[in-house]
């Protein structure tokens, strides 16, 4: 409009064709000015326009540079307004209103508001996400149907020179956060590499106290000073304060301790993700309060999550003397675990570096991972299930779980002793914070854990939704991109779950033909609390889970199912004799442990050594033994039938959702495919001309196998590596190809019972080399070269 009105003044004032004047010029000039004006107020706008197409921007923020704007363009009307009242002439000189003056008043501008829309935003929504409340308790949602208490009231026991700050304003840290619509769960690998530098350890102590400030130490020792952004100890509820008596503020300041305090225990989960969210490194390491890092334990951690920040990298996890603080022995220690159907996590896996579940309290993480994933759940109280939590949300929301080969931690194990034992306060309910993870993450297999008594009870007493609210959940896998269902999970750990046959195509009774009666397992669903059961012969129940078994463990040969027979719904392998007793003891998937083969075939239950389990000799009608399969003649043999056989509902919902989502399969089955033609050759047996052979009899119809079993070929050879012993007369040993075991007779007379010991090179390992075969003093074999064809 003030254009418009000088343009018409300006054509009555000066006829066409007149000369320009002075005066003229300078109005000309001055007529140009709203144009200047006009586009000097878009330009201040530019920003909050910009903005204003950025998704997820927070109000306030967008708020503030939008008032930043309008204070420039009230700046620039009163500018206007005062050059409008003055004569042409007096408003040349005026510098203040020449455009290069303005482009400096913008630039700054320009600066605040740009870091405003990126830098601050990404802090906002980090902290926003992350940072525990320090003044104030939270409230429960209203909508929360289940509420459970929240972390108290935080105060800070470290003096300012030791608190570091909220959040590190630093481009790794909130380089994407987890609501930023650029998270990719399928992100090709150049998109997860970064180079991080910084640590910050979190220990969760709770009463600790000696063994708090060893921890601190060992840690502030054994780590390099570049490479230690801080040590965030969070005191549980210790009374007193650990800062009154082992941390005081000058050891927090001399062992780079960041000092949190909840004023009541909350239990582990609470405490780890107070320190959790407190810590401002590049990578978040979770340790134990009673635990000695060994040396260069942070190489590990740094360089396998360099590749990729959304690996979660577990240590070799051996064990301390709690007198001299070091490590027992020289290494070698736990690592892998695996998941259950029950939600509890056991020791073993994969036979590669990658791990599908969590043992706990000691691992380590970007922090942008953990503030994508959101950390530990806030419903979880004290101690349990938050492993089951992280490791399935870790691998199906896109990111993975890795054993690090070298860096070792020495922690101190609960033997029994008081000075091991804890002292904290206990809170919190580990069966809810079970069903919480099972619940989250297992979707349709959900309903396997009312399988088990210690979750159906709960929910006959408190009903169906009896552990809590889940939305917080669902806001990851929100954000996530819905994260990848269950069935992907069992499938991507097959060698675990298909392989070792925790997903049995079939679940079946034993039944003794002679008696009636059927093989009974005496111990509950779940997890042994003593880690062995007993069994026996009892009436057949098709009601009675206890009677139910199937086959599992892996096979040495191949590494596929199976060579062991395992009680349905508990971790129990059938192991034989034991004290007179038919016992079991926890599954060892891989299948190296000999007195877990044991195989229904041609209606006997065999071990590896040519014994058949029946019926006792004894009074007891319902005992059972093991001894040469035709010892039994006498009591009515030793033979067994299959009832009431059928598919669990575990492998049913897992194939059915294989069959009706095969595009989130697809990936993971090529990957799997290669895997398993590696798998399928040992070590060392990959190399031209490696010598691995096969024992075979006479016809060629029968073979040697990886349990010491005469069996048809088509069932699967050992390969076998004859090697030199170094005696006289031309001896040789057989070792078995996957675990360098030799060949062993068993010190008998049977030619059709042999196994795989230990090498020692005693007279029942010792063979020679006879034309084409192979022979002890007793029998001779037949010799094959293996193939990855006759594994099978």
């Amino acid at each position: 409009i003030l254009w418009l009105k000088q343009v018409l003044d300006r054509g009555n004032a000066e006829p066409l064709g007149s000369r320009p004047s002075g005066t003229t010029k300078h109005r000309r000039k001055r007529d140009m000015e709203p144009i200047t004006f006009a586009l000097r107020l878009l330009l201040a706008w530019a920003v909050p326009i910009w903005a204003f197409t950025q998704d997820d921007q927070p109000a306030s923020i967008v708020g503030f540079v939008i008032l930043l704007s309008f204070i420039a363009t009230l700046i620039e009307t009163w500018g206007f307004v005062r050059e409008l009242g003055l004569p042409a002439r007096a408003s040349k000189p005026r510098a203040s209103r020449r455009l290069w003056s303005f482009a400096l008043h913008l630039l700054p501008l320009y600066l605040l508001q740009v870091w405003m829309v990126t830098f601050a935003t990404g802090l906002y929504l980090a902290s926003s996400q992350n940072v525990p409340a320090v003044s104030a308790e939270p409230e429960l949602p209203q909508s929360n149907p289940d509420p459970v208490p929240h972390v108290p009231l935080l105060q800070e026991d470290a003096p300012p020179a030791a608190v570091a700050p909220a959040l590190r304003a630093g481009p790794q840290a909130v380089a994407a956060t987890a609501s930023s619509p650029k998270f990719e769960l399928d992100a090709p690998p150049e998109a997860l590499r970064w180079n991080p530098k910084t640590i910050s350890v979190v220990l969760p102590c709770a009463e600790e106290r000696e063994y708090a400030l060893k921890t601190v130490q060992s840690v502030f020792q054994m780590t390099p000073a570049d490479v230690l952004h801080e040590i965030v100890v969070v005191d549980d509820g210790s009374s007193p304060a650990l800062s009154a008596t082992h941390l005081q503020p000058d050891v927090q300041k001399k062992y780079k301790v960041t000092l949190r305090r909840h004023e009541d225990t909350v239990g582990l989960i609470g405490a780890k993700k107070t320190g959790g969210d407190s810590a401002t490194g590049d990578l978040v390491i979770f340790f134990d309060c009673h635990v000695a890092p060994q040396k260069d334990w942070h190489k590990d951690f740094l360089e396998l999550i360099s590749v990729n920040y959304r690996r979660m990298v577990v240590p070799q996890i051996t064990g301390l003397d709690i007198d001299t603080w070091t490590q027992v022995g020289a290494g070698g220690g736990l690592s892998k675990c695996y998941v259950t159907w029950d939600g509890d996590f056991k020791w073993g896996g994969t036979d590669d570096m990658y791990m599908g579940m969590l043992s706990g309290g000691l691992l380590g993480m970007s922090r942008r991972w953990w503030i994508e994933t959101g950390g530990y759940d806030v419903h979880m109280m004290g101690w349990g299930g938050e492993n089951i939590d992280q490791g399935i949300r870790c691998w199906v929301c896109g990111g993975e779980i890795v054993a690090a080969p070298s860096s070792q931690v020495a922690h101190m194990w609960r033997t029994g002793e008081a000075r091991t034992g804890a002292r904290y306060k206990h809170v919190g309910d580990t069966i809810m914070n079970r069903a919480r993870a099972m619940h989250a993450w297992y979707g349709q297999f959900a309903r396997k854990i009312y399988d088990f008594p210690s979750f159906a009870h709960r929910r006959q007493r408190e009903g169906d939704q009896w552990y809590g609210d889940m939305s917080n959940f669902q806001e990851v896998k929100n954000r996530l991109q819905g994260c990848r269902p269950f069935a992907w999970y069992l499938r991507r750990f097959k060698a675990v779950y298909e392989d070792a046959g925790l997903l049995p195509p079939e679940i079946f009774m034993l039944k003794h033909e002679t008696s009636g009666k059927c093989l009974q397992f005496l111990g509950t669903a779940g997890t042994s609390g003593s880690g062995r059961e007993g069994t026996r012969l009892g009436s057949c129940d098709e009601n009675n889970h206890r009677f139910f078994w199937h086959l599992a463990n892996r096979r040495m040969s191949d590494g596929t199912c199976c060579s062991g027979l395992r009680a349905w719904n508990t971790d129990q392998c059938f192991q034989g004799m034991v004290g007179g007793t038919a016992s079991t003891v926890v599954c060892e998937l891989s299948g190296l442990d000999q007195t877990q083969h044991w195989r229904w075939r041609d209606g006997q239950l065999e071990d590896g050594r040519g014994n058949c389990l029946g019926p006792s000799a004894g009074t007891w009608s319902k005992a059972l033994e093991s001894g040469p399969c035709l010892s039994f003649r006498n009591r009515g043999g030793a033979r067994w039938t299959k009832e009431a056989v059928r598919m669990p509902l575990e492998t049913e919902v897992y194939q059915r959702e294989q069959r009706e989502h095969p595009e989130v399969f697809a990936k993971i089955n090529e990957e799997l495919k290669m895997q398993d033609a590696m798998r399928a050759v040992p070590a060392p047996c990959r190399k031209m001309n490696s010598g691995c052979i096969l024992l075979a009899s006479q016809d060629g119809n029968t073979c040697l196998d990886d349990s010491g079993h005469i069996v048809p070929v088509s069932n699967g050879c050992a390969a076998i590596q004859p090697q030199e012993s170094g005696m006289q007369d031309g001896v040789i040993l057989l070792k078995l190809a996957t675990n360098g075991a030799c060949l062993d007779n068993w010190s008998d007379r049977d030619p059709t019972t042999w196994g795989f010991y230990g090498c020692h090179g005693g007279n029942n390992q010792r063979f020679w080399r006879k034309g084409e075969e192979i022979c002890d003093l007793q029998s001779c074999f037949g010799v094959r070269p293996w193939t990855p064809r006759t594994s099978r």
